[in-house]
């Protein structure tokens, strides 16, 4: 199922937009609260939430808020800065060169669930060409957005399993996987059904 996200954002029919940075985000700075650091991409950025939580972090020097919905950039850009968080509009899969080896770390909240589940690898890639040797992609996968009136295949989001993601990351040497647990601290109604990875890119 293909989404207009754009056209969500202009409408204002953002059901995962929260308000808040990610919970799992701001548990993981508790237990590593000096070890992201330099600059950091974060896909999918919506209205920055995240992006401005880790703006705040003492050892980063830049963050860059993507999303491929210009009105969802325009939002947050509107939002109080922080002071080094930036944001740009642009396609995840044709990332510009001044995109490439460029990030020292990658946040991941909701991007890899939005997207096709055809473009996973593609997802993989594209996240492979924008950190650098030895940068760390940190993520809190969303397994199970399931219920009663969302099946699979009526996504997105699309669910996934820790086994697939670890394959997916894994399988083909682009990473390393060097951290991986249950947030205990999630939205309301997430609770237990996602999973923080840190994946180190080779």
């Amino acid at each position: 199922m293909s989404v207009n996200w754009d056209q969500q954002y202009h409408e204002e029919q953002t059901p995962w937009d929260k308000g808040a940075p990610a919970p799992p985000l701001l548990e993981w700075f508790e237990a590593h609260p000096l070890e992201i650091q330099g600059r950091v991409f974060v896909p999918g950025c919506g209205l920055g939430h995240d992006v401005r939580a880790i703006a705040t972090r003492p050892e980063v020097t830049e963050v860059i808020g993507f999303d491929i919905s210009p009105r969802a950039i325009d939002l947050a850009s509107s939002l109080p800065r922080v002071g080094v968080e930036y944001y740009e509009t642009g396609d995840l899969f044709a990332l510009g060169a001044h995109h490439l080896a460029a990030y020292d770390w990658a946040w991941e909240h909701t991007c890899f669930c939005a997207i096709p589940i055809d473009l996973r690898e593609a997802y993989v890639e594209a996240m492979h060409s924008a950190l650098k040797p030895g940068g760390c992609l940190l993520g809190a996968f969303y397994l199970n957005p399931y219920d009663d009136e969302h099946q699979p295949g009526d996504g997105p989001p699309h669910g996934s399993t820790l086994d697939e993601l670890i394959d997916r990351f894994t399988a083909s040497e682009k990473f390393s996987l060097s951290e991986s647990y249950i947030p205990t601290r999630s939205y309301p109604g997430r609770e237990g059904l996602e999973q923080v990875l840190r994946l180190v890119r080779n």
